[in-house]
């Protein structure tokens, strides 16, 4: 898995869930700041990371597509 694309990822699948920063840090023991580097393309964070998010957001490793937003018309 590319690290860039998980970050930007990582943001809208936390929205999708409906999930705060200190959700996420609480399920994962990131903290906070760490998980905003992350969806801000600062950081990559490592393989095991990557893992205790997709399991906080209830994501499989298979799922490489986003949920798509209902565009407001």
């Amino acid at each position: 898995m590319d690290g860039n694309l998980f970050g930007r990822n990582l943001k809208e699948w936390r929205l999708y869930r409906g999930m705060t920063l200190q959700d996420l840090e609480l399920k994962t023991g990131l903290k906070k700041h760490y998980l905003t580097r992350i969806e801000q393309g600062l950081n990559k964070g490592t393989p095991n990371q990557w893992i205790r998010l997709l399991k906080a957001l209830n994501v499989s490793l298979g799922e490489e597509q986003l949920p798509r937003r209902k565009s407001q018309s």
